[in-house]
């Protein structure tokens, strides 16, 4: 096993023990079948889509192992957001949390060290990566002045390359299909339970039974189209690397 993007904790003195764990800690990708990595299945509400001006109010976590999702070890948490950010009226229309669910909260700081200590060893599995991961890189740089670190999987991606696929294989047929690309939709084209949405628990399991259904579920929409590519792929042909360049 080998990690990515290794990083040598010393080079951060008096981190709390969990980040330099996360750090010093090798994600397992070498050239294994998807099928056989640990996964933890991400999904973040927030009080917007700018990292450099909204805020994380709510994490869910989901875990794949050994081929099976492990609905027991489900993680939830909300984050109180900071004294001099309120939460604008629209994205509580969207995800629900209000002022009185998030006063009690933890900090970010605390749900943080939590979910470092939970994504230790494991690749990460995200849909519409680019948005929950810049959050995440930035409140990492913020508290430690740390990287995130190893690889991520992004849902949208795999789609996007199934539709791409598709496309090849269809030819002129395909012309003015639309592509799918949020996760309310995937789910339904896939024939996956439908939970509540923008629940950052709930939209993590949409993520992580929309993932594991790509090479496990006969009869899905997913199903058919991956399998036919899916052996040629290791984890390394799906990911994508954290590192920030520290």
């Amino acid at each position: 096993m080998f990690s990515l993007f290794p990083w040598q904790a010393t080079q951060r003195a008096h981190l709390p023990p969990c980040v330099e764990e996360y750090l010093a800690t090798s994600r397992p990708v070498d050239e294994k079948s998807w099928r056989d990595v640990s996964y933890s299945v991400l999904d973040l509400e927030t009080t917007g889509l700018v990292a450099n001006r909204d805020v994380i109010l709510s994490i869910g976590l989901v875990e794949i192992d050994q081929g099976r999702i492990h609905l027991e070890r489900n993680w939830y948490s909300l984050v109180q957001p900071p004294p001099d950010v309120q939460v604008p009226a629209e994205s509580i229309c969207i995800h629900k949390l209000m002022h009185c669910d998030l006063v009690d909260a933890p900090a970010l700081r605390e749900v943080l060290l939590e979910l470092l200590a939970r994504l230790r060893g494991r690749v990460l599995v995200v849909h519409f990566a680019q948005i929950d991961i810049e959050f995440l890189k930035r409140a990492l740089r913020k508290l430690w002045g740390v990287p995130m670190q190893g690889p991520a999987i992004d849902t949208m991606r795999i789609a996007q390359m199934m539709y791409q696929q598709d496309m090849r294989l269809m030819g002129e047929e395909g012309m003015g299909r639309r592509m799918v690309t949020s996760l309310s939709e995937l789910a339904e084209d896939a024939r996956l339970p439908i939970y509540e949405q923008h629940n950052a628990l709930t939209d993590a399991l949409t993520t992580a039974q929309l993932f594991f259904s790509t090479g496990h579920t006969p009869g899905t929409a997913w199903h058919g189209h991956f399998r036919r590519i899916a052996p040629r792929w290791s984890v390394l042909a799906l990911i994508e690397p954290l590192s920030d360049g520290y």
